[in-house]
């Protein structure tokens, strides 16, 4: 039962990750490209009646400015079970972000435009690829 409870921890602490991928790793840009880093990856290791279970939980690429280019998670099994892929402008501005479940089917694509630097649209596209919603930044 308390292997249930672990494993639904897991699961929340997972789900909470993926849907804010901000905070999926602690590093700044700065200190990404700085050190010059272009994978990171986090194991989860389980004791389970004196045995000790490793298993790849999350993976992260970088490009040259310290932009994350790939997140996936991974169950215990080593199954992925979301992977998100980004792609930037040439300020480094996140233009693309594009979300697959675990057959690598998309789930969410989000088209990210801005102008002399500033976020002036969001538009997000559902897996049929049709434009679900909207969101105009507006500045004065």
């Amino acid at each position: 039962m308390e292997t249930k409870h672990q494993l639904a921890l897991v699961v929340l602490i997972l789900i909470i990750l993926i849907t804010c991928p901000t905070l999926a790793f602690a590093q700044k840009k700065k200190e990404i490209r700085k050190a010059g880093i272009k994978q990171k990856v986090e194991w989860r290791y389980i004791y389970e009646d004196d045995k000790e279970i490793k298993y790849k939980e999350y993976e992260a690429r970088f490009d040259k400015q310290g932009n994350i280019l790939m997140e996936k998670t991974y169950d215990e099994k080593g199954n992925t079970i979301k992977h998100i892929e980004y792609k930037y402008d040439n300020e480094g501005n996140e233009i693309v972000q594009t979300t697959y479940n675990s057959k690598g089917q998309m789930l969410e694509k989000v088209e990210t435009s801005y102008s002399n630097g500033l976020k002036v649209e969001k538009k997000v596209y559902g897996p049929n690829g049709k434009l679900k919603s909207r969101k105009v930044f507006e500045y004065k």
